[in-house]
Formats: structure tokens, sequence, C-alpha cells
């Protein structure tokens, strides 16, 4: 199989194109390992229904038994609690930071040591979120496993 990569300048969303005469067992594993990531959710925003794919979300956050999900410009509420958020979507790089906080490692900029044990987690959209002691062990085994999966993917 090959892969051809093309840059292409001012591209508003990136886009994979895939071309194949027969649906291999090679195509088919590909294909396999690309579907969680190309999840969708759904939320509201002033009582209209939206849907993102999950790789837009920064983070997730409950705040008065009410999710929140998080993009670069915008805030909607869905219907998933945290719990489910993080059983069915770990596979795609969340991973909870906090009580009420789940994190998207795909859209981390840089990583903070703070007070108290607590890490500052700084998203590539300036936001700042602080992820507990607590959490620290599965963060950072979650940011090895998709480290390991970056290596393995470039080679």
């Amino acid at each position: 199989m090959k892969l051809l990569k093309t840059r292409e300048e001012n591209l508003e969303e990136n886009y994979l194109e895939l071309h194949y005469g027969e649906m291999d067992s090679e195509t088919a594993a590909i294909l396999d390992r690309l579907r969680p990531s190309l999840k969708y959710i759904e939320g509201c925003v002033d009582g209209k229904r939206l849907t993102y794919p999950l790789s837009a979300i920064f983070y997730f956050e409950t705040v008065d038994r009410k999710t929140f999900a998080y993009t670069q410009d915008t805030c909607m509420e869905v219907k998933e609690t945290l719990q489910s958020i993080i059983e069915d979507h770990k596979d795609v790089g969340f991973v909870r930071i906090s009580k009420s906080g789940i994190v998207n490692l795909y859209q981390i900029k840089k990583l903070q040591g703070d007070l108290n044990m607590r890490t500052r987690i700084y998203l590539k959209n300036d936001e700042c979120l602080v992820m507990n002691r607590g959490y620290r062990t599965e963060f950072y085994e979650a940011l090895k496993t998709l480290q390991g999966r970056k290596k393995h993917e470039t080679h």
C-alpha cells in the first residue's frame, strides 16, 4: 500500500481520501484503526443542536450536574456523563484530569508543574486546565500510549 501526503496551504479542514481496487485485510485494518477518531458528538448551544467531530473537542467539564464540551470557539451542553465519555472515547485520546474534567490529549500544547503536585495543562486554544494529582498516573500512562502510537505510525 502506498501513502501519499500532501501539504496544502490555507486548507480549512484536513481530510483523508482512500483509493482501493479491493478491500484487502491491510486496508480494512487501517480503516478499523481510523474509525474511532472519526466519531462525532452532539450537543446543544442556545437551543440549537450541533454536531462536532470528537477531534475538535478540547475538553469536557461537568458543572452543576451538566456536562459541557469545549471546542476552539464553542461551549455546548452534551447529554453524556464524564464516565460514559471516558468509557466510549479513551481510545481516541480523552483522559480524565479531575473529578469534573476530561482533556483531549491531541489538543495539549504544553504541561507545567504547579504547587501541591498538580499540573497545569495549556491547550492549543491557550486555555489552561489544572490536573489534580490523583489523576497523574492515569494521565501520563495515556500520554505514553499516545506517544508510542505516534512513533509506531511514523515508521
